[in-house]
């Protein structure tokens, strides 16, 4: 969405021209569906097309491309008309928002003919498409959101795995008679596929809900800068577990290994303070 306004923004003037050209040139005799949806056949931006009266009553349904709504036929337009001038100009366009039927960035254009209005609604990015303002895809588009709908699935059936393995782990520690060595050993086990297991669903998670179900034109850096974040911070609750595990498990065999846990703790310090120095500069970059 802000790549694709700001696109739009750069580009203002022209796009504007381009929609008060092809509404201006459109002059449909009557109301009805086959008349009004001869826009389509050289608008492959607009969604939808529709009439209203000089009441400010919609008097005909919403033409759509593959649809008709008869029920928005006699709805009031005037809270809508109400910011709309054509004193300056004849056509008006609106400033971007999202459609109420499609949930995507649109234009519309009204223009005032003879004792009726004109209203078209354009897809932005069909239309920034449409003027070779943008590259859009969307054969590959679909196959992006198909690989990363299959690889957040297999992610989250393995964090369920690990999850489910870390409980089971627990349990079968509960049931059965273990030395207290093993049995610290069985929790710490239990708890590091636990921990892993959330952070890979929540990965998983995140990929399916901005990739796939609720797909955006976000190209910032916010929501990869919170996931990788978080991400890290899974892991590092693991290793710092894993480090106390090797300390345990050093302090009761050998101490002459001590130092191999003191170099995995220092690699986990390292990666604090890495996580906090990419999270720092996240900030001032925003």
């Amino acid at each position: 969405m802000k790549r694709i306004i700001s696109i739009y923004t750069e580009h203002k003037n022209s796009v504007q021209f381009y929609l008060r050209t092809a509404i201006a040139n459109f002059h449909p005799p009557t109301n009805d569906a086959k008349d009004m949806r001869r826009f389509f056949e050289s608008e492959r931006s607009s969604e939808v097309i529709y009439s209203v009266d000089n009441t400010f009553t919609q008097s005909s349904p919403d033409f759509g491309r593959n649809y008709i709504d008869e029920d928005r036929n006699g709805a009031d337009k005037s809270f809508y008309f109400k910011w709309v001038s054509f004193v300056e100009e004849p056509i008006h366009i609106s400033n971007p928002y999202l459609h109420h039927v499609t949930g995507l960035p649109t234009l519309t254009a009204v223009k005032q003919e003879n004792d009726r209005y004109i209203v078209a609604d354009f897809d932005m990015l069909k239309l920034l498409e449409e003027l070779r303002l943008i590259e859009h895809n969307s054969a590959f588009e679909k196959i992006n959101r198909f690989v990363m709908g299959c690889g957040g699935l297999l992610l989250g059936l393995v964090s369920v795995f690990l999850i489910f393995y870390g409980a089971y782990i627990f349990l079968n520690m509960l049931t059965s008679s273990m030395s207290k060595e093993l049995v610290m050993h069985e929790i710490f086990t239990s708890i590091i596929s636990i921990t892993i297991g959330l952070a890979i669903y929540d990965l998983a998670k995140t990929l399916i809900e901005n990739e796939v179900l609720f797909k955006t034109f976000n190209y910032g850096n916010d929501l990869q800068n919170k996931t990788l974040s978080k991400f890290l911070t899974s892991i590092i609750i693991a290793l710092s577990i894993e480090s106390l595990m090797a300390v345990f498990k050093i302090v009761l065999d050998d101490y002459s290994q001590l130092i191999n846990a003191f170099y995995l703790i220092i690699g986990v310090t390292l990666l604090i303070v890495g996580t906090g120095i990419y999270n720092q500069l996240s900030r001032q970059k925003k």
